[in-house]
């Protein structure tokens, strides 16, 4: 257990994305601030371009195009709170997306920590949330070494091209720092259910004093408590912000201890032992500081609730309408923006710029009226 911790805290993981709960908070409150602002000026210009273009017929069609994501009237863009919820809301979207591709839980959990990642610096009024959770599974799927085909990917999601998946795989990647390796409890809670379950056979003998600690039934515990613990681990720790306050080792204890309390302080005890000084074991100060921290987590952990209550679900849709509302024009459409570099430098060869436009302004607006929710409905 101490040389998993020691490896974790040698990673890109512990050093570059570990938060104390107010210095997360702000953070996305600057990014909020910025995407406010940048999202204000963006609909401006746009306006801007539309009214000065009105006179000219070829230019009225790039206007009414850029007018599509430009919002009439004023902008009332989310805060730092609405932002968080639709976050989780798109994490539960994440979830629910890889059980339908059929990918393992380790994709799943990558894929939503690069999520939470990259919306610590970027927001949702900036970068359109459906798009980036298919990118972050798909780039999943590639750091977790589990094959998956683009075309199959794409097909299997449904009403989504490949060009979508890939217009911000390198936006990601950007804003993960390039730093893709994810350490999850997983492992960790696999170890030490090993472990419990060899000292309840008697494979492993344990201090006589702490005989009397020791659960009863302990073997059917350890399998009850196995599956408990790993449920939390696969639902609540990845919808919240546990990966940026915590260890995976302390996740997979506030999991475990959610799972069997008593098995878990137990457990716990049997760490900590000293037989020097056995009486002190669980009175020192380390013990108590990890346990209140472990009781803490799964206060957290075990507040979330497994499925959103209609007025959550109520409130998320108002978001995501409002969301659609405060959107950047200018980054909405991140394949558009791609295939305008593309052709710009076709447009050099002789290509007709208003079809260059037409077709753009097609796309764009075939790609809005799909973008109801991930899978191209409207959210229930």
């Amino acid at each position: 257990m101490s040389s998993e911790d020691a490896r974790y805290r040698t990673s890109t993981q512990y050093r570059h994305w570990s938060y104390t709960p107010s210095a997360l908070r702000s953070l996305r409150e600057s990014t909020n601030a910025l995407a406010t602002t940048q999202v204000r000026d963006a609909v401006r210009r746009a306006r801007e371009a539309r009214a000065a273009s009105s006179n000219d017929n070829s230019e009225a069609e790039n206007g009414r195009s850029a007018s599509t994501a430009a919002p009439d009237g004023d902008v009332d863009c989310l805060t730092v709170d609405e932002e968080l919820k639709l976050l989780d809301y798109y994490c539960r979207q994440t979830l629910q997306l890889g059980d339908h591709l059929g990918v393992p839980i380790e994709v799943k959990a990558t894929a939503i920590q690069y999520i939470r990642r990259f919306y610590i610096s970027h927001s949702l009024m900036t970068y359109t949330p459906t798009t980036i959770l298919k990118t972050a599974l798909f780039f999943a799927t590639k750091t977790e070494n589990h094959y998956f085909r683009i075309t199959r990917f794409a097909s299997d999601i449904g009403k989504t091209t490949t060009e979508e998946i890939l217009s911000s795989e390198f936006l990601l990647t950007q804003g993960l720092r390039f730093q893709f390796d994810i350490h999850h409890p997983y492992r960790g809670l696999e170890g030490a259910i090993m472990e419990l379950l060899a000292i309840s056979t008697n494979k492993i003998s344990i201090p006589a004093e702490l005989e009397s600690q020791r659960p009863e039934n302990m073997h059917n515990l350890v399998l009850e408590s196995h599956g408990h613990a790993r449920h939390y681990l696969k639902t609540s720790a990845l919808l919240c912000d546990s990966y940026f306050h915590y260890t995976p080792s302390q996740i997979m204890f506030a999991s475990l201890y959610l799972a069997s309390a008593p098995l878990t302080t137990f457990y716990l005890a049997l760490k900590f032992y000293n037989p020097s000084n056995p009486d002190t074991n669980t009175a020192t100060s380390t013990y108590q500081k990890l346990l209140t921290l472990i009781k803490n987590l799964a206060q957290i952990l075990s507040s979330i609730p497994e499925e959103q209550t209609p007025e959550q679900r109520q409130e998320i849709q108002t978001l995501v309408k409002k969301l659609k509302k405060c959107r950047n024009p200018e980054k909405a459409d991140l394949v558009g923006l791609q295939k305008m570099k593309r052709e710009g430098v076709e447009g050099k060869d002789g290509e007709d710029d208003e079809k260059i436009i037409k077709k753009r302004k097609m796309e764009r607006e075939q790609r809005l009226k799909e973008e109801q929710d991930l899978f191209g409905g409207s959210l229930k």
